[in-house]
């Protein structure tokens, strides 16, 4: 590293000896010619500036023999510089978009989903959670993953971001302390328990969701600061039982767990009650019948925040109000979509508190 140092600070010095030399010989052999137009030091300084630019004005020029020659050292050098400038500025060009494509500028994604540890089963999460138009933003250590990641995603709701997660500053260029929640997807369930440890001491704001292999760590994970922490076996498992003793039922639930693709497709959705929602302060059971004549939604339940934690109230009871700021549960299909969420004035979903 010195020597490197060392050679460019010679190799600098010797240019500008080489540059002064020529100039001084320039001036010395034209200013001796009563047709040449370089008569001192600064003549002859701004002709070289001038050819090495690449400009040429014409205003000075050299007459005598040597001059010329020492006026195709500058023609030469332009040349040099010229390829000089166009490599640089190329390169530069080139490392900013790869910065930009792997994530090294930061994004400024608010309030979206951060998924951390890049596997199958989160790439499924991440394909229900960007149907829903939530913006999310993926980690990965692999960097090959990146374009494979923008190819199944557009840039606008997604942010790809190659870096060792492991490495908890870096995660910062994922904006984490502005994220909703972080899906933390990581093989073994004891490395998974030390980085929620670490993590939630760097940023304890973001939510975190956990997806583990042993679901008798539930506890251990929530003791720990985790939201929800998902056995992914026991869902599997679940899954299959019903498959095996109603699978019609399974059928309906695999339908609306997944978010709609298209018109005819119905999965689960809320929406939150506003203030100035028409459903403010009206009985349940007439909502139930006034959002299927209207939407061709059926109303399922609502949740409420009590005790500054929210309860899931299903099939409420005769007499049940909706009130603002409810969130109600819906079963639709995805060309209900649009005209919910006009009518809702928010857009679907509510992210974990």
């Amino acid at each position: 590293m010195i020597n490197k140092k060392y050679n460019l600070i010679l190799s600098t010095i010797g240019l500008i000896a080489v540059v002064i030399l020529l100039n001084y010989l320039l001036v010395a052999v034209e200013s001796k010619d009563p047709d040449s137009s370089i008569k001192s030091l600064s003549d002859s300084l701004w002709y070289m500036v001038i050819t090495l630019t690449t400009v040429g004005y014409g205003d000075f020029y050299p007459t005598t023999q040597i001059g010329k020659m020492i006026g195709y050292i500058f023609v030469f050098g332009s040349l040099g510089v010229l390829g000089y400038l166009i490599s640089t500025l190329s390169n530069k060009y080139r490392i900013m978009m790869e910065e930009k494509k792997l994530g090294y500028r930061g994004t400024q994604f608010h309030n979206h989903i951060v998924f951390i540890g890049w596997n199958e089963f989160s790439r499924m999460v991440s394909e229900e959670i960007y149907l829903t138009g939530k913006q999310i933003a993926i980690i990965t250590p692999n960097k090959d993953e990146i374009d494979l990641i923008y190819t199944q995603f557009d840039k606008e709701t997604t942010f790809a971001l190659y870096a060792d997660y492991n490495n908890l500053e870096s995660l910062k260029k994922a904006n984490i302390d502005e994220a909703a929640a972080v899906f933390i997807s990581i093989p073994d369930d004891a490395q998974v328990l030390l980085y929620v440890l670490d993590f939630k001491k760097r940023y304890p704001k973001p939510q975190i969701v956990v997806s583990i292999e042993n679901s008798k760590l539930k506890n251990t994970f929530k003791s720990a600061g985790v939201t929800y922490a998902i056995a992914r076996n026991e869902i599997a498992s679940k899954m299959v039982a019903s498959y095996i003793f109603e699978p019609d039922v399974a059928n309906l639930n695999y339908d609306l767990i997944s978010s709609s693709r298209d018109n005819i497709d119905n999965d689960m959705q809320e929406y939150k009650v506003l203030e100035d929602n028409k459903y403010v302060d009206q009985d349940y059971l007439d909502v139930f019948i006034d959002m299927k004549k209207t939407y061709n939604t059926i109303l399922v339940g609502l949740s409420r925040k009590i005790d500054q934690s929210w309860k899931l109230i299903t099939n409420p009871p005769e007499g049940e109000k909706i009130m603002a700021e409810d969130y109600l549960l819906l079963m639709c299909n995805g060309g209900a979509k649009k005209t919910l969420i006009k009518a809702f004035k928010v857009k679907e979903g509510r992210v974990i508190e």
